[in-house]
C-alpha cells in the first residue's frame, strides 16, 4: 500500500516556518459570508502562514486581513472584470461567451446562480 502524500505539509517544509502576520479567523469569516461559501482550510493555512507574499515570482498570496494585497478586493476586482469582460480578442470569439453557453444575463463569480456551468477566475 502506498503512504499518501501529506501536500499541505509538503508545502510548509519546502516554504519554511511562515511568519502568520495577519492570521485572522474573522477575516476569512467575513470574506467567507461576503462570498457566500467556504474557501479551502489547507488554503487558508497557507495563506495564513506567508501571505501577503509573491513566491518565486509567479505565485501570489493575497490575505484577507491585509491591507496590501487584500485578497477580498483581489477577488471583487477580478470578479467585476471578468463580469465586464466583452469576450472578444483575437483569440476568442463572441460565442465563447460564458454568458452565452450558461445562458446568464450577468456572469458573477462565486454564486449558485452559474448553476452547472464551469467558468471561474484565476487569483
Amino acid at each position: 500500500m502506498t503512504a499518501m502524500t501529506d501536500y499541505l505539509q509538503a508545502v510548509f517544509d519546502m516554504l519554511g516556518p511562515g511568519e502568520e502576520r495577519y492570521a485572522d479567523p474573522a477575516a476569512w469569516l467575513s470574506l467567507d459570508e461576503e462570498l457566500g461559501r467556504t474557501l479551502p482550510a489547507d488554503y487558508k493555512q497557507i495563506v495564513d502562514a506567508y501571505a501577503p507574499v509573491q513566491i518565486n515570482g509567479h505565485l501570489f498570496l493575497s490575505h484577507p486581513a491585509s491591507d496590501w494585497w487584500n485578497l477580498g478586493e483581489k477577488i471583487r476586482s477580478a470578479s467585476e472584470v471578468w463580469a465586464d469582460s466583452k469576450w472578444e480578442s483575437y483569440i476568442t470569439g463572441p460565442d465563447d461567451d460564458p454568458r452565452i453557453f450558461c445562458q446568464l444575463p450577468q456572469l458573477s463569480f462565486g454564486t449558485t446562480e452559474q448553476g452547472d456551468c464551469k467558468v471561474g477566475v484565476i487569483l
